[in-house]
């Protein structure tokens, strides 16, 4: 492990976690910004100096959990604790509405996070010399969908205590891989202890994360680092050749359909951006899944929000597996058999935000409108046509396609990115 990271001219940021803002309820949208704490405060022991000290640096931000119901960590409050025999991280809320690190409390003094990361770093290689990892010592765990987001967004980084972890992996594990609101994987990090001395007691360090794909996995595994998962996350996103030029077809047509010259995407309507395009432009609780086609330009130069009722057609023949509900309106599954993997998975299509004209089990052509584009007086976006792309496992049964599997942090599917086959 090392402390400066690799590239010393990034911070080491540190943020509180969608799910413990979710958690402390500061991201509800039911509240105005005044009235959110301007501060959230994380006391934490003496001993999580090694947390501090191995913040990775690099352009993105790790969190450190607090007890969101998730997993066990230390507190995050709305109020400043009275006293604290470790340390105080202090967040501010920032413009973006998220609540990043500023100082830390500690002994009577006020330290900003980077001069307080610093102090930490000495502290650790006086008192118990710099964390080496126990040579094949690994802590595992089986990720919920709402853990294994946060790992994604925190770049592989996890902050947590592997002392309360297990040392295999259990039945326990097993069980949670095939729980409901799982990701679907078992992955584990190395475990750490201080440099000096014999002593191999367990310190809290941020460490990488490593997975692995074996259905029925052991330390014996193929564990892979976080950098070759995202590697094959990336691969597998990609949209089968066949459908591109179906793709082409169906955007040209709704463009004609809409009125539009050309469209409009602004920060936040593209797969895998994080922030929502309408409103204040929060943070996304996931990575998008797709493609949000809301505004274009009209042929007088004008920009305008896709007019509802708009047809929303099939990109490709096939059959509707599902309709589900979403946030504005219904989303149409659409399964494409003929488009299928090695390993089984089947490409599937998915409009969302519409009023469907289709049922389950109903066969579509390409081109046929499956629906409207409509708009709940309820929802807080505007109008607008989703569209996802998604590798579904075979084994996953038209009727247990859920809204909650279309998700980045589930690992059996693996959503499409069309980013690259816009005009």
């Amino acid at each position: 492990m090392q402390f400066h990271g690799v590239l010393m001219y990034y911070l080491c940021m540190l943020r509180v976690s969608i799910a413990d803002m979710i958690s402390l309820n500061v991201r509800t949208k039911k509240l105005k910004n005044s009235e959110l704490p301007t501060s959230l405060y994380q006391g934490m022991p003496e001993m999580a100096m090694a947390l501090m000290a191995t913040i990775p640096c690099g352009p993105f931000a790790v969190s450190i959990p607090g007890e969101n119901g998730l997993r066990r960590g230390y507190p995050i409050m709305k109020a400043a604790p009275p006293s604290a025999d470790g340390f105080v991280v202090v967040y501010r809320r920032t413009l973006n509405g998220r609540y990043e690190a500023a100082t830390v409390l500690y002994q009577g003094r006020e330290f900003e996070i980077e001069a307080f990361i610093a102090f930490s770093r000495r502290w650790v290689e006086r008192n118990i010399g710099m964390p080496k990892a126990i040579s094949g010592r690994y802590a595992y765990f089986a990720p919920a969908r709402e853990e294994w987001g946060v790992i994604l967004r925190d770049s592989g980084y996890v902050g947590w205590d592997a002392s309360e972890m297990p040392s295999e992996i259990t039945p326990e594990l097993r069980a949670r891989k095939q729980s409901p609101g799982s990701s679907g994987i078992i992955a584990r990090i190395p475990v750490y202890a201080g440099g000096k001395g014999q002593s191999e007691e367990i310190l809290p360090v941020f460490s990488r994360t490593e997975v692995t794909f074996d259905p029925n996995p052991g330390p014996q595994s193929d564990w892979i680092s976080f950098a070759e998962y995202q590697r094959i996350r990336a691969d597998r996103a990609r949209l089968p050749d066949s459908i591109i030029p179906d793709f082409h077809e169906w955007l040209k047509l709704l463009t004609e359909e809409s009125g539009f010259k050309s469209w409009v995407f602004l920060p936040g309507m593209l797969f895998g951006n994080r922030i929502e395009w309408w409103g204040d432009g929060c943070r996304r609780r996931t990575e998008h899944e797709g493609l949000d086609f809301a505004t274009g330009f009209l042929h007088n130069g004008e920009i305008c929000g896709i007019p509802e009722g708009v047809p929303a057609r099939a990109v490709a023949d096939g059959e509707v597996a599902a309709v589900l509900d979403d946030f504005i309106g219904k989303t149409v599954v659409v399964r494409h058999p003929t488009i299928s993997r090695p390993n089984g998975d089947i490409f599937h299509t998915l409009l969302s935000h519409i009023q469907p004209q289709v049922s389950p089990q109903d066969a579509v052509a390409k081109g046929q409108m499956i629906g409207k584009v409509g708009k709940s007086a309820k929802a807080g976006a505007p109008a607008h046509l989703h569209l996802s792309g998604a590798w579904i496992p075979r084994t996953l049964a038209a009727h247990e396609i859920r809204m909650d599997l279309i998700h980045p942090a589930f690992e059996p599917v693996a959503l499409a990115n069309f980013n690259d086959y816009l005009p």
